[in-house]
């Protein structure tokens, strides 16, 4: 955190509040490079508990956007988590929904197999 407030020239906090949620997965790989155990899920995690606007790739929300057509697996590559970043940026253009909405909607919503096996 030190570190990144010389090269930044501002605090950590207003670095982290300054980052456009448009490349929230930009703050999390300087995170995971900076930072002790702020890979994968945890920078994220992370960010959420200081305040920061982010969403979550939990295995329901990674399995919304398969279905949806938006990625194709779980992201694993800068590629692939940029697809998941624009999924993210388009809906919260259309909604206007803070990130971590979006996340939670997406990781609460019924999948239609759900439906099926109520319905049974």
């Amino acid at each position: 955190m030190l570190d990144a407030r010389q090269e930044h020239g501002d605090s950590f906090g207003a670095l982290v509040a300054g980052w456009p949620v448009t490349d929230i997965i930009g703050l999390w790989r300087l995170l995971a490079q900076r930072g002790v155990r702020l890979g994968g899920r945890s920078g994220a995690g992370f960010l959420r508990l200081v305040g920061k606007d982010t969403f979550l790739l939990t295995s329901h929300v990674v399995e919304r956007l398969v279905t949806a057509g938006c990625i194709a697996k779980t992201p694993t590559s800068q590629g692939d988590l940029q697809a998941a970043q624009a999924a993210f940026n388009a809906l919260q253009q259309v909604s206007g929904r803070p990130l971590c909405q979006l996340s939670s909607m997406l990781a609460l919503s019924i999948h239609p197999a759900a439906d099926s096996l109520r319905d049974s």
